[in-house]
């Protein structure tokens, strides 16, 4: 079974390969994720598909550490996902918000993470996050 999201304007649509529908999601509170209202969901060892339908109107985005890359859609001004590559394997997470749970996701919790170093960062998101994370669409990018 598979959980399915997308932007607004289906520029970029994911595909969560999952069986585990009760995750709750995670409302990071830097400024940036928290300007996007983003909640993010993961879980070890699934894997997510993710499809850039026109490349120009995607954009990444990197602030902080540059440790996580921010996969946005510039038409709806929308960060869809964030992923980080770890040892040759990219790893995600998804913005619960531009997902649909069939069964719903509770409510998100408050994380905040701004006292991690990059090095205990990238340690959490490998035991925590998605992986594989596949990206087609980019046109060479």
């Amino acid at each position: 079974m598979s959980v399915h999201g997308s932007c607004d304007c289906r520029n970029i649509e994911l595909v969560w390969h999952t069986i585990d529908y009760s995750i709750v999601p995670r409302a990071c509170q830097c400024e940036y994720c928290d300007g996007k209202s983003a909640a993010y969901v993961s879980k070890p060892g699934t894997r997510v598909d993710a499809t850039v339908r026109n490349s120009r109107l995607y954009k990444i985005v990197q602030h902080g550490s540059n440790s996580a890359v921010f996969h946005e859609c510039a038409s709806c001004d929308q960060v869809i996902f964030v992923t980080t590559e770890i040892d040759g394997e990219l790893y995600g997470a998804l913005n619960a918000n531009h997902l649909v749970n069939k069964f719903g996701f509770s409510s998100a919790v408050n994380v905040d993470y701004s006292s991690q170093s990059a090095q205990e960062k990238l340690a959490r998101w490998q035991q925590n996050w998605c992986c594989p994370v596949l990206i087609s669409g980019l046109d060479g990018r």
